[in-house]
């Protein structure tokens, strides 16, 4: 007969916290002939408060020693009704206090041990002799959760135990960042005591929260005979594994297989009983045939299988040797794949668990990183977390209140090159800024795509390019006194070019030069009021010249000396007020040469990822909104004129990660965004109000 000791883990983040109801100890032996047979209950539900573990852990004693029948099939039943009881528990409840997880009943009898688990749950198994293995019901599929329906499958697993073999049993909810190696080690250190405590000392990271078990003869018993000291440990463990009925068997459809070394070194020893063997039979098999000869012609034969016989002992460890290998690499790897995929999915129900926001937000990502490291080693299973990429999206974009819009493919590039673009009341002009040329794209009356080709702009004599760097693009137009015709002006930095969609060509006028308006690295430029802005990161300053006839005039600075912020600007935009964007995300707004108060507040994510373009939707410093492109996110953040955030557009499949610049037509409400290689358009929601 043999005894079971068991010890509490409870860690969280290297903070041991005693002992845990999640663990009971029940004495059942009166339901059967035996005395003294015990049941080590683990609830894998985090949340459940002690009352409530207590509740649980009742029902499913009572069910195990009021059930008919065998073990398993109480066992089996007991788990069902411990099921039904959360699941009753969970009506009404709100989602952050709903019971989920998983239940798992170690049962100590006169013969062996029986793990029985439901859910995802986790248990360890090493033998006295060393060996170790991962239990996780479920390799292929994901388990149901305990607390979710009242249908749960059972999965058991049956232990010829010897004194000395240790378990730990757990759950995906209980346990999150903690290594199958560090559990490993921490189970050879001794009984459950020293186990329970190694673990509660180690865990520095994450949680782990469960029960240690230790196998021991019970006081006035036999001590059973040790394994053979020839025997390897992992045949051990293969011995002791699985003595399943056939009951228990067809109600478990989906027991795990034995996975890495444990079955490796089976395998192994195996070929090398059956290697011996032929080699055997061999032998006798040629003592059997070989006739009667003659001396000569025996000591001939003899040196010639002496001769066999020492390439046969040659060849056969070599051949074995490599079968092993093979066998290994392909076990191991096997079981690689069903750590990595249950410690996947355990971070999956730990995200999903997550009430507060923040750290569903962490989970989730860490979630995501797992699931992108688990499909990049195993190709060939990447539907297998399909539906947790779409729940951790979702879950996401709820966080984040991000919008997503399924944007137009107005246009594919040719070449990837760095653009800046300008949008109309008609279409959408591209500046090509490492090959200095630009071109219109008109759109068709319902804006779904273009028409015909592209216009390109002429700049002399059927030239589309000009010598001179081309820094930055606007729509020019005759309305609101934006500029006196309608096209586009492109920015350079002694000069820029007037393009009239009338003429079809762009006309050169020179930015006159003189001490107090001299562009040094012109950033970015803008049109308000048949003026010119020039946005100067080189000295921090904007430098402003007003259209006269045909030439601009002297120019002037809008700030009265250099200002330093400036010089870390990215983009800017005029709605009477200036806006300027800064590499940090920063925006600066300034009326009349006055700094407004202005502070970007309600931002989901806190921080911007990497900024890039700044629009406005209209000509009122008061009303409407700003539109920042975040590249790094690949978002479209939309805010009111004081800052307040409304709301983020991101594409369906994240086409705006990475873009380099983003212009707004008020006529339509429609964003166009355009990355290095295409040019995209979406409508947006109407401006927000003030």
């Amino acid at each position: 007969m043999y005894d079971v000791s068991f010890s509490s883990i409870n860690v969280i983040n290297g903070e041991e916290l005693g002992d845990t109801p999640q663990v009971s100890l029940h004495v059942v032996g009166k339901r059967a002939a035996r005395e003294g047979e015990k049941l080590v209950v683990f609830l894998d539900l985090p949340t459940a408060s002690p009352s409530t573990c207590a509740d649980v852990a009742r029902a499913l004693h009572d069910a195990f020693m009021r059930a008919p029948g065998g073990v398993t099939s109480a066992l089996r039943l007991a788990i069902k009704l411990a099921n039904d009881r959360v699941v009753q528990l969970n009506k009404g409840a709100p989602l952050s206090r709903r019971l989920e997880g998983s239940i798992s009943c170690a049962l100590v009898t006169g013969d062996g041990l029986i793990i029985a688990q439901a859910g995802p749950a986790i248990a360890y198994a090493r033998s006295d002799a060393g060996a170790f293995e991962v239990i996780a019901p479920y390799p292929a599929t994901p388990a149901q959760v305990v607390g979710i329906s009242p249908s749960v499958d059972v999965q058991f697993n049956n232990f010829a135990v010897q004194p000395g073999d240790v378990f730990v049993l757990t759950g995906s909810r209980s346990t999150l960042g903690v290594s199958d190696e560090l559990i490993r080690v921490c189970m050879g250190k001794g009984d459950a005591r020293m186990v329970a405590g190694y673990l509660n000392a180690n865990v520095k990271r994450g949680r782990m929260i469960g029960v240690a078990l230790s196998v021991d003869v019970a006081p006035g018993a036999t001590k059973p005979a040790s394994p053979q000291p020839a025997r390897s440990s992992a045949e051990t463990v293969s011995a002791a594994r699985r003595a399943e009925s056939p009951s228990v068997s067809a109600a478990s459809p989906h027991a795990p297989a034995p996975a890495g070394p444990p079955a490796t070194a089976t395998i192994a020893a195996t070929v090398n009983q059956v290697a011996r063997w032929v080699q055997r039979s061999l032998g006798a098999l040629g003592a059997r045939l070989l006739p009667q000869e003659a001396p000569a012609d025996v000591e001939q034969r003899s040196r010639t299988a002496t001769f066999l016989l020492a390439a046969i002992a040659v060849l056969i460890p070599i051949v074995v040797a490599v079968i092993v290998a093979v066998l290994y690499l392909q076990f191991s790897g096997e079981a690689e794949r069903i750590r990595l995929r249950n410690d996947t999915q355990a971070q999956v129900e730990a995200a999903r668990a997550a009430a507060d926001p923040a750290q569903a937000k962490a989970d989730w990502a860490r979630a995501l990183e797992m699931i992108s490291e688990y499909e990049a080693k195993n190709p060939q299973d990447r539907a297998a977390f399909d539906e947790a990429k779409a729940q951790a999206r979702a879950r996401l974009d709820e966080i984040a209140q991000v919008t997503r819009v399924q944007p137009i493919l107005l246009a594919v590039f040719e070449g990837s090159a760095a653009r800046r673009i300008a949008a109309s009341a008609l279409g959408v002009y591209v500046l090509n800024r490492d090959a200095n040329s630009a071109d219109y794209y008109v759109l068709n009356a319902e804006r779904t795509g273009t028409t015909g080709k592209k216009v390109s702009i002429v700049f002399s004599e059927g030239m589309t390019t000009t010598p001179v760097a081309l820094v930055d693009i606007a729509w020019a137009t005759t309305a609101g006194n934006r500029w006196r015709t309608e096209g586009a002006v492109l920015f350079a930095v002694g000069q820029i070019f007037e393009y009239s969609s009338a003429t079809g060509r762009a006309s050169p006028i020179p930015i006159s030069t003189n001490a107090d308006a001299t562009p040094v690295r012109v950033q970015a430029g803008e049109l308000y009021n048949n003026t010119v802005y020039l946005l100067d990161t080189g000295v921090g300053q904007i430098w402003r010249y007003r259209l006269a006839g045909d030439r601009l005039g002297s120019g002037d600075s809008y700030f009265r000396s250099p200002y330093n912020p400036l010089k870390e600007s990215l983009d800017f935009a005029i709605d009477g007020a200036i806006y300027v964007l800064q590499r940090s995300g920063a925006i600066l707004k300034y009326f009349s040469r006055q700094p407004m108060q202005f502070t970007v507040t309600g931002l989901p994510d806190q921080q911007w990822s990497r900024v890039a373009a700044i629009a406005l939707s209209g000509d009122d410093p008061n009303r409407g909104s700003i539109f920042v492109l975040d590249a790094g996110s690949g978002s479209v953040v939309e805010l009111t004129k004081t800052g307040q955030f409304v709301r983020q557009y991101r594409g369906a499949q994240d086409e705006f990660i990475d873009a380099q610049d983003m212009a707004f037509d008020a006529t339509s409400n429609t964003v166009y965004v355009a990355t290095r290689e295409r040019l995209y358009s979406f409508t947006a929601r109407p401006p927000a109000l003030q």
